[in-house]
């Protein structure tokens, strides 16, 4: 059994018969209305349901006509558009066709032809039916207006049989809606410069430079940095501010040693007395002995008084002091730098001792060591480390450790000592909380961030 639903029952038929057959039985027929809003403007449906037919016999010898389908009552006149008539009584559908009725002893064809004028009487029926008119005028239709006009004051079609017509209070006067005036034409946009105000351009420099004058810098290289920072860094980083362009300018400035050989090298520390050379040199072989994989020895120089010669000793092949500069000194050095790291504690250095200077920066021009380290210490003055670093120009030094840095925070002397003479600040020399000697590696931007926090 199967339920069909169209707009008519013309549209029905063909449906019906291809999937029924057409010895299809109607066993219902209802009616309605769907769709709409608010209960108008709904559109009628007609629904069949039906079965397929069984085959038919011939049960009675005399022929017997068909009974023709029930009559159509004629349809009432039709009302007009603004009145409320009363609703017309609805049509019973037709009786539902039994199973087994009496048909005429013919083939399948005439019961085809019985199922045909039955729904043939049907689609006749349906459109003879009254169709409401509208409830709005055509004129409604054709121009737009506002909605709440098109709902009616009384509404005339109740939404069921059991709901009584409700009445919609005329909806209050509404101003009529005015056109909002066009917004004014926005100017063309323009880019324009921003410029740095002069009042906030100079505090800013006023603060960075007591910072730096705060860690021992010089008050001419103090401003050489701000104008380079401001002239080649802040274009580049305009929101990072003038001390963060000032901080990467000096770590730019601040000189790098280059790398030694990982297969061996010689480092020499030179420096005044008391300046923690030898300390550095213990600190050296220790960190190297300790976790480094070359093999680290240390030969020490010192000077006789009363010959003014200096002497070498190579622990542990040359215990007893001999000349540095003779073939067995230099013998014994080179083979120290091949087997691993040698390290040369140079005696100390005066500034006004020319020519112990010279003599030294002889002996270091034949072993050609990679690293010639100066022993700065932090507590020197500008003036003073400006004298001592232009006494041992002769050695050629490519770099310093600092040391005795934990008795101030001076160190900007000693930076811009080294970016003054090309000297890489490679090592720092403090002590440390166990009561021993810590050397730690140094970097530029470490420097740096520590000068102008």
């Amino acid at each position: 059994m199967s339920i069909y639903r169209g707009r008519t029952v013309d549209e029905l038929i063909p449906q019906i018969q291809q999937e029924l057959g057409s010895d299809a039985i109607i066993v219902r027929r209802r009616e309605g209305l769907t769709g709409g809003v608010l209960g108008f403007f709904q559109r009628p449906y007609v629904e069949i349901e039906a079965m397929a037919g069984a085959a038919r016999l011939d049960v009675y010898d005399e022929e017997e006509s068909v009974e023709p389908p029930p009559p159509v009552p004629a349809p009432p006149p039709p009302q007009q558009p603004r009145a409320a008539p009363a609703p017309a009584p609805m049509q019973p559908p037709p009786p539902p066709t039994p199973f087994f009725t009496r048909q005429p002893a013919t083939s399948s064809a005439g019961g085809s032809a019985y199922v045909t004028a039955h729904l043939a009487a049907l689609a006749r029926a349906e459109r003879s039916q009254v169709v409401q008119p509208p409830l709005v005028p055509e004129r409604a239709r054709e121009t737009p207006v506002d909605f709440q006009e098109l709902i009616p004051r009384e509404i005339p079609r109740p939404y069921s049989s059991t709901v009584t017509p409700a009445f919609i209070p005329e909806p209050p006067a509404r101003p009529a809606p005015s056109t909002p005036a066009p917004p004014p034409p926005s100017p063309p946009r323009t880019f324009e410069r921003r410029t740095v105000a002069p009042g906030s351009h100079a505090r800013a420099r006023a603060g960075v430079e007591k910072s730096l004058r705060r860690y021992g810098v010089g008050e001419e290289f103090a401003g050489e940095l701000i104008d380079a920072a401001a002239a080649h860094a802040l274009p580049f980083a305009p929101r990072a501010g003038l001390a963060q362009a000032v901080r990467m300018t000096l770590a730019q400035r601040i000189p790098v040693a280059p790398a030694l050989s990982a297969k061996g090298a010689t480092i020499a520390v030179i420096g005044a007395g008391g300046a923690g050379k030898t300390t550095c040199c213990a600190a050296l072989l220790g960190a190297y002995r300790t976790s480094g994989t070359l093999p680290a020895k240390c030969a020490t120089l010192s000077r006789v008084e009363d010959q003014g010669e200096l002497r070498m000793i190579l622990s542990p092949k040359i215990m007893n002091a001999i000349p540095a500069n003779t073939p067995r000194a230099l013998r014994a050095l080179r083979k120290a730098k091949v087997d691993g790291l040698a390290v040369i504690d140079t005696p100390r250095t005066s500034p006004v001792d020319r020519a112990g200077i010279r003599e030294l920066a002889s002996l270091l021009g034949e072993l050609a060591p990679e690293r010639v380290l100066v022993a700065l210490p932090a507590t020197l003055g500008a003036a003073a480390a400006a004298q001592l670093l232009e006494a041992l120009a002769p050695l050629e030094a490519n770099a310093l450790v600092l040391t005795h840095a934990e008795e101030t925070d001076q160190i900007g002397v000693a930076v811009e000592a080294a970016c003054r003479f090309g000297l890489a600040p490679e090592y720092m020399l403090d002590r440390a909380r166990g009561g021993g000697w810590r050397l730690s590696r140094t970097d530029p931007t470490g420097l740096a961030a520590r000068i102008l926090q």
